[in-house]
């Protein structure tokens, strides 16, 4: 899937990631996350083995965004379990662009909700979210290891 970012001047491509992604996911993973990132094992488990859908989105080839969604397919219920975009590109679209594939995907599967947790102290993704049409579910007190709280949202799909 092709998409144009707000300026009309990146050639970005979402697309399901893959075994080769692997190293260049982990690297995005301890680019984006200072805290709680995934081993290169975790990560492994979660593109290859677990009941999952992971995108990852590219710009010239090099991989600048990803998103790992968890499936549950007896409640159709979906989490998004890790969401990031690097650094450098963000506030361009693409993370509204990744959100938008995956809420398609999920949608053409017949998921009926998607969840996930942001940081009570992140308003720049807790907007991305609102503007997506999620809602607060519930406060998760403590809920990081470094003691921040966060919020547990929801979306009703289809």
């Amino acid at each position: 899937m092709r998409k144009g970012a707000r300026d009309g001047s990146l050639n970005l491509h979402i697309r399901l990631a893959t075994k080769g992604d692997l190293d260049a996911l982990l690297n995005l993973e301890n680019i984006c996350f200072k805290e709680e990132t995934f081993q290169k094992r975790q990560l492994k488990y979660l593109l290859l083995k677990a009941r999952s859908m992971v995108l990852a989105a590219e710009i010239d080839r090099n991989i600048i965004g990803s998103m790992i969604i968890l499936l549950r397919k007896n409640i159709l219920n979906a989490r998004i379990y890790s969401f990031n975009v690097h650094p450098e590109h963000r506030r361009k679209g693409i993370g509204s662009s990744l959100m938008d594939t995956a809420l398609d995907k999920l949608e053409k599967k017949g998921y009926k909700n998607i969840t996930l947790e942001v940081g009570i102290n992140n308003p720049i993704a807790w907007n991305l979210y609102r503007s997506k049409g999620f809602i607060v579910d519930k406060k998760l007190s403590n809920y990081y290891t470094n003691g921040d709280d966060a919020l547990h949202l929801i979306k009703k799909l289809g």
